[in-house]
């Protein structure tokens, strides 16, 4: 099985680490090579053991030279039309080969077009990496057969969900910020995070997939946080869905909240199902943890669990 590798950043050299590490290790993994790779450089194309830079080009040059059999996204997020990610799965899928992505854009601006296409391709795209990355969110929602979900809930952002921590225990918003962005947590600019963006992205792919609903991010109503949120209780910046409405905003909630005692850059997601409400709380970003997320999504698709 021959892989097309977008992006080659923290995330997409930690895929190649693990995907090496694990590759004796796991049956489903022994057949599969990555044959390229895309860079902000060029192509780099596989010769024997080592990956070469011999030649410049894009994605859709290095899809035509390595006629792939799944497509890796993990290249960084266009929010602005979704490309070139966007026209590089249609292509794709019109070709029957399968993606894996951990780049959220393409499917927060076209969910339903992207999946429709697939279906009637036959193709089986993998995105647990979409939302909270390694933490089964998407591939735990793959083993509820029959299951109808009523309302998705959770605290998907892990920036501000660290902030809002430290703001809990007395920082200010500045330098809870601050202090996110000297760990690292939080980017030099975090506007995409802070304006609670990045979460309405995540909500709106939950929304589409497990609620069967036809939005893209342009229909989701957020709010962020800032300076001015209520300095009593706990506030967390919540991100829901259900048949009515989808939305993100900051929500004071009580001790007794499942939300309440998820703190620091943790994840959590609560779904309501007309069985049951499951919880499930974890890392949400990180790029050991995106990588994972991919390398999951191949084994499942070995699996034909996808």
């Amino acid at each position: 099985m021959k892989l097309l590798l977008f992006g080659f950043g923290n995330v997409g050299k930690s895929f190649r680490k693990l995907l090496h590490e694990k590759k004796n290790k796991v049956t489903e993994l022994n057949d599969v090579e990555i044959a390229g790779i895309v860079t902000r450089k060029g192509i780099m194309l596989k010769d024997k053991e080592e990956f070469t830079a011999d030649m410049q080009g894009d994605v859709f040059k290095a899809y035509e030279i390595v006629k792939p059999d799944v497509i890796i996204d993990v290249s960084s997020a266009n929010y602005k039309d979704g490309e070139p990610s966007l026209s590089l799965y249609k292509d794709a899928i019109k070709d029957r080969v399968s993606i894996i992505t951990t780049n959220k854009a393409p499917l927060a601006l076209a969910y339903n077009e992207i999946f429709s296409l697939a279906k009637s391709k036959g193709v089986k795209i993998g995105f647990q990496g979409t939302v909270m990355s390694g933490t089964p969110s998407i591939n735990l929602y793959r083993v509820l057969p029959a299951s109808e979900v009523k309302r998705i809930r959770g605290i998907l952002n892990g920036t501000t969900n660290f902030i809002l921590t430290l703001m809990s225990k007395g920082s200010s918003f500045e330098e809870a910020l601050k202090e996110a962005q000297r760990r690292g947590y939080a980017e030099e600019d975090p506007t995409l995070d802070i304006n609670g963006f990045d979460a309405a992205a995540k909500v709106t792919i939950l929304a589409n997939y497990m609620l069967n609903k036809n939005v893209t991010i342009h229909n989701v109503k957020f709010e962020g946080i800032n300076k001015d949120l209520p300095k009593q209780g706990k506030v967390k910046l919540i991100a829901y869905g259900d048949e009515n409405d989808v939305w993100v905003k900051p929500k004071i909630l009580d001790p007794e909240d499942p939300l309440y005692s998820v703190d620091g850059v943790e994840n959590a997601l609560e779904i309501t199902t007309d069985i049951q409400t499951i919880l499930i709380r974890g890392p949400g970003a990180g790029p050991l943890n995106a990588a994972y997320a991919a390398l999951s999504d191949l084994i499942l698709l070995k699996r034909n669990c996808l």
